[in-house]
């Protein structure tokens, strides 16, 4: 992967963006002497993402007035992930309360 430097790049600016550190991506590109110096033009060479791990899956039991709106906001997740897990729901707009359900938890640890 590849980032062409544009005015008002900083090297933190573009780690943040691509989700790595300023000394990961010196260590790829050794025209960067000074971390607090990088030029408009200059193509970066950044580090592979890492994979993000799956989530992990929890049983849900749907309680009165849960819809998956309510649930994949309470797990950070979304209606078709939540849809996905589940084949047994065949309208996403109607779960009955008492039913267990798979859902992925995205929550913040």
């Amino acid at each position: 992967m590849v980032h062409k430097v544009v005015k008002g790049d900083t090297l933190l600016k573009v780690a943040a963006k691509y989700k790595t550190t300023p000394k990961e991506i010196m260590k790829l590109n050794p025209i960067i002497k000074d971390a607090s110096h990088i030029e408009i033009g200059w193509e970066l060479k950044l580090p592979a993402p890492k994979p993000t791990p799956p989530p992990k899956v929890v049983e849900y039991t749907v309680l009165a007035g849960d819809n998956l709106t309510r649930i994949s906001k309470k797990y950070n997740t979304t209606i078709e992930e939540i849809v996905s897990l589940n084949p047994s729901i065949t309208n996403p707009n109607l779960v009955r309360t008492g039913t267990v359900i798979k859902v992925p938890d995205r929550r913040k640890k």
